[in-house]
């Protein structure tokens, strides 16, 4: 049967033993059948109108069958040039005379395939021997290899004539000697052959010495095939498949291990591969393995393996995330048993071969290709990904962000490894990625939280590791902290990459205003000259460099300085995106704002979990409290008639929520933070200072600062003065002298500092006053101020004007 009918063809394995032909036997005889035309159909049924169907089809002129039922007619089932046997035969027929043996086309199954090109590498090789070409009888040795591997994925076995060419590259080899090769490229393919065919050839010992003993009789004999049936310990690995991997890796010799081995590297990324039985191959594997590097080289495989069962989710569940974890640290500690002996390096050179061990260095030591960083960075991404899905309000979240000092455990421990290994001409390029990871996990945490998490991952490591880079003396205490953080720091910004030299001076720019050393940082910041063209760099930088903008401002806030906090968040506040610009949305809001043409690790750029982000509320109030303590004497100045300097306000300063609270028909009670903050507004412009504190005091978000007893404190002293520059502005006018010691009962401030209060405010504002020689009033000269009536008129005039460009906005702009 063509296997375009057949609906359960299995084209992983090509055509069954049943099948090695396309058609059938009844088909067969109908195509061996003669077409002449003297020659009986077989076929009776239709023998008793053959003749008057030969009448009808006589009118027509080239003789071919006609009419709906065409294929039905005699001469469509005989074999003659005009009939219907051109559809059974396919293209190969012709209306030649050839014989229908000659038209035939013969379909091969996958095995014999197979065994064709083996063969085929055979005639190859021999050809290649008599003009002592190496090249190709390497290239040749490579791919009889290949068809080894396949051979045994498809339950083959080792086929016979892969003993045959086995045993022709060992004769090849042992008749040719290195002094009659001359080039040098076909001296390294023989030398490169010599050894790979020993191996192979100790691998399959016992067929190549049956072969030798009898060649004819061994190729008559059947293959050698794997043990197919199910049974204890076999997995499917294709389908329908399956292998018995665990029998095969059981063999004495460690050819029976990497063979296994090879099989399931082979499988993995294949169609309808069943992930979970390759992984327990694999875990049957180490069970077995003998040697350092046989487990070494199982783990290095496992681990990817392991990954690769999740890429189609959106996180790594945690049961595999901590198996991941577990393998991860078993591979550390077997390399950091076998130091001296096995190193797995990024620079080591590639190995075709799996079965052959690395070749010693000069201090005898064995580099195997890998990078055990690679499985740090992914597992500490999978971390990541879990926690962006979960939700951050359930203790599903906080029970999950207890992993977060085993990552950074296996981050250091990698890190210590790296630097034993690694050569001391490019170590420090290649611990550039460990520094960062270190420094991601702990730039936006306080001193005390860094020395737990530090105390800790060094407890989890040998007693025998140390560090070139960040010496650990046993205790780490708030000055090892500031070191390590600066170190890392240090050490990144000597690195070629553009980003790296960013993200460490942002993060170390973090880590110093976090921890309330606002000169130093906004020093830092300024000197880096990041901010010039922040605009141009990836995503995950500008959120970091907006990150650091609003850590600076709340430095600048608790340590008092309004002016400079006021300054440093205005700009940034001023967006309406506050949430998107920090990274901190969540991932279904990015999807759907983004779209999905971008990949899943661009929308992850863009988020950052929940422990992570600065609390908006707390934002809000801080710039809110600034903007309140700088902008409501200014506005009361202004409209007092004193020419002030205009300050650039944003949507969420005082000003404005001033402006919409007196345009409102109702003004209730004060309920959320930002009502609070208002009618602490309203009370300053009326002089009640008491109340404005009380206002502010009432705000539970105070707590989120650790220092919120020392902040309020100085900004209760801080309102009282502010509350006293409101004040003389509003009532100056109504006033030729003002007592001082009246101002220090009405604001609870001592003589000498409304003294210097209102000198200074004389003097920045050229106020016309003036105090006495006793210093005991203040004297204020009649000028150019306006009186309440005319204020309320200029007020009124300009909302006149707004209404009339309102109603005639043509007339307006002529």
């Amino acid at each position: 049967m063509s296997r375009f009918f057949a609906a359960n063809y299995d084209y992983e394995s090509g055509s069954s033993s049943s099948e090695e032909d396309l058609l059938s036997s009844s088909e067969d005889e109908l195509l061996t059948s003669s077409g002449g035309e003297g020659e009986e159909s077989d076929d009776s049924l239709f023998q008793e109108d053959s003749e008057s169907e030969s009448d009808v089809d006589s009118d027509d002129s080239d003789g071919k069958p006609y009419g709906p039922d065409w294929f039905k007619k005699p001469e469509f089932r005989k074999g003659g040039p005009s009939g219907g046997n051109k559809f059974l035969k396919g293209a190969s027929y012709s209306d030649s005379d050839e014989s229908d043996d000659e038209g035939k086309k013969v379909v091969k199954s996958a095995k014999e395939k197979l065994l064709d090109d083996m063969q085929t590498v055979y005639n190859k090789v021999e050809s290649a021997e008599m003009t002592n070409d190496w090249v190709t009888i390497l290239s040749e040795f490579d791919i009889i290899s290949r068809l080894l591997i396949r051979a045994q994925q498809q339950n083959y076995g080792t086929p016979n004539i892969f003993v045959k060419v086995l045993a022709q590259f060992e004769d090849a080899v042992n008749a040719t000697s290195q002094q009659e090769i001359k080039s040098k490229a076909a001296s390294r393919a023989y030398n490169t052959t010599k050894q790979r065919v020993k191996k192979l050839a100790r691998e399959n010992e016992q067929l190549l010495e049956k072969f030798r003993e009898n060649p004819e009789a061994f190729d008559k004999e059947p293959s050698a095939e794997l043990d197919t049936s199910i049974t204890e310990g076999s997995v499917p690995l294709f389908g329908k498949k399956s292998i018995n991997l665990s029998s095969v890796a059981s063999a004495s010799s460690e050819a029976g291990f990497f063979s296994a081995l090879r099989i399931v590297i082979d499988s993995r990324g294949k169609k309808n591969v069943d992930y979970s039985a390759l992984i327990k191959t694999l875990e049957e594997l180490m069970e077995i393995a003998k040697t350092p590097y046989e487990t070494i080289m199982a783990y290095l495989n496992l681990v990817p393996i392991r990954f690769d069962v999740s890429a189609n989710l959106s996180y790594q569940p945690v049961d595999q995330w901590k198996a991941s974890y577990q393998d991860i640290m078993k591979l550390l500690s077997i390399l950091e048993e076998n130091i001296e002996k096995y190193q797995l390096s990024e620079l080591a050179p590639k190995n075709d071969f799996i079965e052959d061990e690395p070749e010693d260095d000069e201090h005898g030591v064995k580099h195997i290709l890998g990078s055990i960083f690679s499985f740090v960075e992914r597992l500490d991404d999978e971390f990541n990904k879990s926690l962006l899905n979960t939700d951050p309000h359930s203790s599903d979240y906080l029970v999950r962000l207890r992993d977060e000092q085993s990552v950074y455990n296996l981050i250091l421990r990698t890190q210590l490894y790296l630097e034993a290994t690694l050569p001391e001409e490019c170590r420090e390029s290649h611990l550039a990625r460990p520094f960062v990871k270190r420094l991601d996990h702990i730039y936006y945490k306080s001193t005390k939280l860094i020395s737990i998490m530090e105390s800790n991952a060094w407890k989890s490591v040998p007693s025998t590791s140390s560090s070139n880079f960040i010496p650990y003396k046993g205790d780490a205490d708030e000055q090892y902290v500031t070191e390590l953080v600066q170190t890392l720091a240090e050490s990144l910004r000597q690195q070629k990459s553009g980003g790296l030299r960013k993200r460490a001076i942002l993060y170390q720019v973090y880590f110093t205003a976090f921890n309330n050393n606002f000169g130093a940082a906004k020093e830092m910041l300024i000197n880096s000259k990041i901010q010039s063209h922040i605009n141009n760099s990836d995503p995950s930088l500008q959120i970091l460099f907006n990150r650091v903008v609003v850590q600076l401002g709340l430095a600048a806030f608790k340590l008092c300085l309004i002016e400079d906090c006021h300054q440093v968040l205005n700009e940034l506040l001023a967006s309406s995106h506050l949430r998107e610009i920090l990274g901190q949305q969540t991932l279904q809001r990015i999807s759907a704002n983004v779209g999905s043409s971008s990949t899943a690790d661009e929308r992850e750029q863009l988020c950052l979990p929940y422990h992570k982000h600065i609390n908006l509320d707390l934002i809000d109030l801080v710039f809110m409290t600034c903007s309140l303590l700088i902008e409501v004497p200014q506005m009361t100045a202004f409209y007092s008639g004193i020419k002030v300097k205009r300050v650039p306000y944003s949507q969420k300063s005082i000003r404005r929520a001033l402006e919409h609270y007196d345009k409102s028909s109702f003004q209730g009670p004060p309920e959320s933070l930002r009502d609070h903050v208002l009618h602490a507004a309203k009370s300053m412009q009326k002089g009640n200072w008491a109340k404005s504190i009380e206002f502010l005091r009432s705000v539970p978000t105070w707590s989120l600062l650790p220092n919120a007893d020392y902040v309020l404190d100085n900004l209760a002293e801080r309102v009282q003065v502010e509350s006293l520059k409101t004040y003389f502005f509003t009532y100056k006018r109504f006033y030729s002298n003002i007592s001082i010691e009246r101002f220090s009962e009405l604001f609870n401030l001592p003589e000498a500092r409304v003294l210097e209060v209102l000198e200074s405010v004389i003097n920045e504002y050229d106020i016309n006053a003036k105090l006495n020689e006793e210093k005991t009033f203040v004297t204020v000269e009649k000028g150019e101020e306006i009186t309440k009536l005319e204020e309320v008129a200029l007020k009124l005039n300009k909302e006149v004007k707004i209404a009339k460009e309102r109603l005639n906005p043509s007339s307006a702009r002529r």
